[in-house]
């Protein structure tokens, strides 16, 4: 699990191991990276030669170094090709400065960037791009332009962006932009740091955007023109005086429609005049329309949570609207002005809770996750759907509070489930039982798995019911623990002890003289401690005696069977058999 940190005011994520490479049909080696090769050259320009002059699919493996022999040009569009370097920091692709505005690496076409990093030069960066892609791949990457100004880490169009990094310094005015977008993006799982974290800005596309943080002293996420689909995010504004978190605003006259639809997203910090959400469609000489819509989300810190402005000069032949609709989501202040030729504003929806502090596990420190206890734990919308995971890629509705049921929480983090499963014991012996399998039953919380044991055996998975082995006569006990979806196991398992008696108890009787004239007969009979007797005598019907038994016989023959029970209800098989025959006295 990768975490974020804040240094110096930017945002870092740590390096992330190279991925291997993907099959391709030629493999062209620069420097001598080691592994299978098909040709090896000496520079990433001659690799890019040779892959252009075939008519096969081509992977460039770039070994660890720093290289400036660039500016680099990739084009996919006669066959795809794939530029991998070492690692993120280890491969680093750089320019020496120049007054001309310059890309490092432009990629276009089935091309896929992978497992590098662009190094930007910090003096005459103006109008620079560390990485531009249309409709390529940016996997593992990290663009480093902390020290440009305006200049762009990243510019991409009908791309894939993940697992990567764009730092542009956050406060050095609106042109440094981490990254620009053209529309139709996938991002997921990557960094952004700069005066504008992403900017859309091509009507009628979208972009969507899942697990990602920004850190941004202008705007978080900004569309003059577009929509921008954003899931599991943080924004972080830091100290910045007229920061935007979530930005649906075009100042201009431009017509088109711009929209944010954010789900989970988590926006702090902001000073004096800094805005959470802002849907903006005031410009005087045009109709336009600005859409913002925030559900199970966080904005804590921003001056004013959520502000929707709209109006025009009239003359536009309808109002502009400007609507921020927000629900199940926790949120300090609403503002903005609808002017008379306006319409819009705020729209609240169901579930949503007024400045209630979020319980950040450390918000100096940079750690928007969840305390135990959070207000907004199980506070999300109950209904299926929305991302199935966190930020941080674990599982999204997890049970975090003390009432039953799994809920989702508000803001970019799910609440780890660190509470362990209760495990009970439902169904099995207790005591002595005859049953030498004895058979328990068990439950825990829905979803649980279960080990089980008896006595000191190693436990084993199980399920319930449950079976034992066959087991000797004697005391045992078995144990069972419930282990949840979230891994949380049972520290303290259930025990049922019971005693197996499965052997029946012997019945031994002291025999009278086979022959007697006594009128009266007394037996005497024993068996093991706790046991119970029966009695027949003559074929009569079995019932309950003691010893002695004291019989009135006739004269004749007699029978007497006698079988003891034990304190586990064995009965003995083989009673004790008695027989005598009662004589008349001689004169």
């Amino acid at each position: 699990m990768r975490r974020l940190i804040l240094l110096a005011g930017v945002l870092v994520v740590p390096v992330l191991a190279a991925s291997p490479a993907a099959a391709a049909d030629n493999v062209i080696c620069v420097n001598n990276p080691g592994g299978s090769c098909d040709q090896n050259v000496a520079t990433i320009p001659q690799a890019i030669t040779a892959a252009n002059g075939n008519a096969v699919a081509d992977t460039i493996r770039v070994a660890a170094g720093t290289y400036n022999d660039g500016p680099y040009q990739l084009d996919g569009t006669a066959h795809a090709v794939t530029l991998q370097g070492a690692g993120q920091g280890a491969t680093v692709l750089t320019l020496a400065a120049n007054v001309a505005s310059q890309t490092y690496l432009n990629a276009g076409n089935q091309v896929t960037v992978k497992n590098l990093t662009i190094s930007m030069a910090g003096t005459s960066s103006d109008g620079d791009i560390g990485l531009s892609l249309q409709h390529a791949v940016a996997d593992h990457v990290t663009v480093d332009g902390s020290t440009v100004v305006n200049a762009r880490g990243g510019a991409a169009g009908s791309s894939t962006i993940t697992n990567s990094v764009f730092v542009t310094p956050p406060a050095s005015g609106p042109g440094t932009t981490a990254l620009s977008s053209s529309g139709g993006n996938t991002i997921t799982d990557t960094s952004l740091t700069g005066s504008v974290g992403l900017n859309l800005s091509d009507p009628g596309t979208v972009d969507t955007v899942s697990r990602i943080s920004i850190r941004a002293d202008g705007t978080g996420v900004t569309t003059d023109g577009g929509t921008v689909a954003i899931d599991d995010a943080v924004i972080d504004l830091g100290t910045s005086t007229n920061g935007v978190g979530l930005g649906a605003v075009n100042f201009n006259n431009g017509t088109s429609a711009k929209a944010i639809n954010a789900n989970h997203v988590t926006i702090v910090g902001g000073g004096a005049a800094s805005r959470g959400a802002w849907a903006y469609a005031a410009a005087p000489g045009a109709k336009t329309t600005s859409t913002v819509t925030l559900t199970n989300s966080i904005v804590r810190g921003p001056a004013t949570s959520l502000v929707a402005d709209a109006g025009n000069d009239g003359a536009q032949g309808g109002p502009s609207t400007a609507t921020v609709t927000v629900s199940y989501s926790d949120f300090q202040s609403t503002g903005g002005t609808i002017g008379p030729n306006g319409a819009g504003g705020l729209t609240s929806g169901a579930g949503n809770v007024a400045n209630v502090d979020p319980a950040f596990v450390n918000p100096a420190g940079g750690d928007y996750r969840l305390t135990p206890g959070s207000p907004v734990v199980d506070k999300g919308d109950p209904a299926a759907g929305g991302p199935s995971t966190d930020r941080d890629g674990t599982a999204r509705v997890i049970d975090g509070d003390a009432v039953p049921g799994a809920r989702r929480d508000m803001g970019a983090y799910e609440l780890p489930d660190s509470v362990a499963p209760d495990t009970t014991v439902s169904g099995g012996p207790s005591g002595l039982t005859v049953d030498a399998t004895p058979t328990f039953t068990f439950s825990s919380v829905a979803g649980a798995t279960f080990k089980c044991r008896i006595d000191a055996a190693p436990y084993a998975t199980c399920v319930s019911p449950f079976t034992s082995a066959a087991l000797a006569d004697g005391a045992h006990t078995f144990s069972v623990f419930a282990t949840d979806l979230a891994n949380n196991a049972d520290a303290t398992p259930a025990t049922r002890a019971f005693t197996v008696d499965a052997t029946a108890p012997d019945t031994t009787v002291t025999k009278p003289a086979r022959r007697t004239t006594k009128k009266k007969v007394k037996l005497v009979f024993t068996s093991e401690a706790g046991a119970t007797f029966e009695c027949q005598v003559d074929g009569k019907a079995w019932r309950v005696c003691t010893s002695p038994l004291k019989l009135k016989v006739k004269e004749g023959k007699h029978t007497v069977l006698i079988r003891a029970t034990d304190a586990a209800g064995n009965v003995d098989a083989t009673p004790a058999k008695v027989k005598f025959k009662r004589v008349p006295k001689q004169p």
